[in-house]
């Protein structure tokens, strides 16, 4: 077992920020009438804040979320996720819309 010094820690870290810097945002597809893609999406008229729930594992902030519906496409992008622990794959999340 070897010692590490302050300055290694740094460069490690360093790489690693560099790394979770370079992840590119996904975008997530739902899809209102496809089966087994439940979700619920609660907009907020008054704010350009939404709130959607929803399984899945990986969605991250500054991810994309587009929702297909019957009036046309709803984009969001994630500001803030909360992953709950029981189903540890379910999440819900703070949207802001984006234009497409």
């Amino acid at each position: 077992m070897g010692v590490s010094t302050y300055s290694e820690w740094q460069q490690n870290r360093s790489s690693f920020v560099q790394r979770l810097l370079k992840r590119r945002h996904k975008t997530y597809r739902y899809d209102q009438g496809q089966q087994g893609t439940e979700f619920f999406l609660e907009a907020n008229a008054d704010l350009s804040i939404s709130y959607m729930a929803a399984q899945g594992t990986a969605v991250r902030p500054g991810d994309y979320i587009d929702i297909a519906s019957a009036e046309g496409h709803l984009n969001f992008q994630v500001s803030e996720i909360e992953y709950y622990s029981n189903p540890a794959d379910m999440w819900m999340a703070q949207l802001y819309p984006v234009e497409a």
